[in-house]
């Protein structure tokens, strides 16, 4: 049976402004290991990998907690994983990290990178917009899928900006954080059904969707 593995990139804001929503947010990316967890198994044609870094600011400003992980050794990650401080170097986490994984995948492998944030880029030092949008852009054309979630801002024109297509606006609140984990958490199953069917029937490629969020 052919293979493929998938490599979940999730970047997460732990700037200040996300003590509001903090455990909602700690236990949303808890629930999103735990769908990729079951679609180790279903479909089998996919090897699920997670890399999970968060982010703030300043020389620390990036908090690798999983790098290129196989799902299975991946633990639900606690209060002591996740610190939060600073502001929001948004252009530096997205533009290092996927540097980073663009580093070890494969043109094999299937990539998805999840950005969640909960406000706007307040302190790279590296990276710009216009750099992000480029090396995004880049990367769709080689079968990369990019989101971007995000609160208290103008969500589709930041995207935009950085070169994603796929956005989701969520509400800062308990309620408002718990239902965009919940549309991930559907959204992700789809992709990862359309994929499975792909490599099932010797669809080769990934899938650079520009309709994640779709229902």
């Amino acid at each position: 049976m052919e293979t493929k593995k998938v490599i979940n990139l999730i970047i997460l804001d732990a700037s200040g402004s996300m003590s509001t929503i903090y455990n909602q947010a700690l236990g949303g990316v808890n629930e999103t290991l735990g769908a990729i967890r079951v679609a180790q198994n279903e479909p089998p044609e996919l090897k699920q990998y997670v890399t999970l870094a968060s982010f703030s600011a300043g020389e620390k400003y990036l908090n690798k907690i999983f790098t290129d992980k196989p799902i299975d050794e991946v633990r639900n990650i606690t209060a002591e994983d996740y610190p939060l401080l600073g502001c929001t170097a948004l252009h530096d986490a997205m533009g290092d990290m996927i540097m980073e994984v663009m580093g070890s995948a494969t043109t094999d492998d299937c990539v998805l990178v999840t950005v969640i944030t909960d406000g706007y880029e307040n302190a790279s030092r590296k990276w710009s917009a216009d750099g992000v949008k480029s090396l995004v852009e880049t990367l769709k054309t080689k079968g990369w899928t990019f989101t971007y979630i995000g609160a208290n801002q103008d969500v589709v024109m930041v995207a935009e900006s950085l070169g994603v297509k796929n956005s989701l606006c969520f509400e800062a609140t308990e309620e408002g954080t718990k239902q965009m984990f919940e549309k991930d958490k559907k959204s992700r199953k789809a992709f990862f059904s359309k994929l499975s069917f792909n490599v099932a029937n010797n669809i080769h490629g990934c899938l650079a969707e520009e309709d994640y969020f779709e229902e």
